[in-house]
């Protein structure tokens, strides 16, 4: 189509100069004698004065022709480079894009719906997911930092100091007491310590304990002295059967306990607990104070930012290795609300009323301010262009149908050649 449209100017004038020429002829030779052909060989004169003004006129614009005199006006747009470049910046900025424009067009335009729609499908929704975990990445790749930790510190200081922690706890050791949940805790508790009381290690620490009490008695006077000496010879005092039966009774004591949640100690135990926790609840000056203080030690103990950081760390290796693939109950979870967060928002039109007009106002603010910008990028890229490559790139958008001028020029000139030469006839 490109070709064609450029041998529309050539041809024309070509058809002109041939018809010129070969009308003279027969003219000349008699062949034609009619005076009508007078009239026809002016319309092609015309035609031909016309063509030939037109393709210098086309042509002048992109190249320079090298005629005396009017070599000057010539080259037109390379000549006239910078007004050129001027007048495409201000009309693009001022007229094609200008803020009034850009605004106009951007309050018809649904933002919110477009958007849940293109990510609402498949391609476009795992693509997100991925956004999303490049986001998470980078925002967990520094939280172990002691910075990080310290300020967490500082924090937790600052909230727990000003919490009533004393009230809640009460009301939990309460209702856990009365329903029984901490049965399993009491369960927990007596598993151990029966583990722990039958343990050779156990049992080794209390013989050396045994034995250090029998010393530490016979030192203490001269008559203690032989009474320990005859107890031992006679077989009275013998530290590891007295240890066997220590430990067979505490043992006994301990599966009783386990397996009575009404026995003596437990309820005794329980009983404790309860009247602590109604303290709390009551705001007992002396039980809140052991709860304030456990808060104050706690967070200001020199560990607390060592458990901090720890905990900081832990949290850092499970996101990152959730992360790592693509169906992880993290990943899940996430692409789960995804897709919640665009269903529900996909119907809630009052939402999207809310975030397309807070969008649009700071894209119109953006417009603004950086509108200019629009201009500067025009004219930076008509300035990286050479005079060749600026001439070729206009030539390749409008020089073809440029070619129609010099068409009509050849078409106008011959009927404006033909109508001239009949009003001299008539009249001359």
């Amino acid at each position: 189509m490109k070709n064609n449209k450029n041998y529309i100017g050539t041809t024309s004038l070509l058809i002109s100069i041939v018809g010129l020429i070969v009308v003279q002829i027969l003219i000349s030779i008699g062949f034609l004698v009619n005076s009508y052909w007078h009239i026809l060989l002016a319309g092609f004169e015309a035609a031909t004065i016309g063509g030939f003004a037109d393709w210098f006129a086309v042509r002048a614009l992109f190249y320079e022709i090298p005629i005396p005199i009017i070599r000057k006006h010539t080259n037109i747009i390379v000549r006239n480079r910078q007004k050129l470049t001027e007048g495409v910046v201000d009309l693009v900025t001022n007229k094609w894009l200008s803020p009034e424009i850009i605004n106009e067009k951007l309050s018809n335009v649904p933002i919110i719906e477009g958007v849940v729609k293109t990510l609402k499908t498949p391609e476009n929704a795992k693509k997100l997911i991925g956004f999303l975990k490049e986001i998470i990445n980078r925002l967990t790749s520094n939280i172990d930092d002691p910075e990080v930790a310290k300020m967490l510190q500082s924090l937790l200081k600052e909230q727990i100091k000003g919490v009533d922690l004393a009230t809640p706890l009460g009301e939990w050791l309460k209702k856990s007491i009365e329903k029984g949940d901490h049965n399993k805790l009491w369960d927990i508790i007596l598993d151990a310590a029966e583990k722990s009381i039958n343990d050779e290690t156990t049992r080794e620490l209390l013989l050396t304990s045994i034995e250090n009490q029998v010393q530490d008695y016979k030192q203490e006077g001269f008559f203690k002295k032989i009474f320990i000496g005859i107890a031992k010879g006679v077989g009275a005092i013998d530290s590891p059967s007295i240890l066997d039966k220590l430990i067979s009774s505490i043992d006994d004591f301990i599966k009783e306990a386990k397996g009575n949640p009404n026995h003596a100690i437990r309820v005794k135990f329980d009983k404790s607990i309860l009247d602590f926790a109604n303290n709390l609840i009551e705001g007992n000056e002396e039980s809140t104070k052991i709860i304030k203080d456990l808060q104050d030690k706690l967070i200001d103990n020199t560990d607390a930012n060592s458990m901090i950081q720890v905990i900081l760390n832990n949290f850092k290796i499970s996101i990152k290795a959730q992360l790592e693939k693509d169906d992880t109950p993290f990943i899940n979870f996430l692409s789960e609300n995804v897709n919640k967060l665009l269903n529900e928002l996909e119907t809630d039109k009052a939402s999207q009323l809310k975030i397309d007009t807070w969008l649009k106002s700071t894209i119109e603010e953006l417009v603004t301010k950086y509108h200019h910008e629009i201009g500067e990028m025009v004219r930076l890229s008509l300035t990286k262009l050479n005079d060749f490559e600026l001439v070729n790139q206009i030539e390749e958008k409008v020089g073809n149908d440029l070619q129609y001028i010099r068409l009509n020029g050849a078409v106008v000139g011959g009927f404006i050649g033909i109508i001239i030469s009949i009003i001299r006839m008539i009249f001359l």
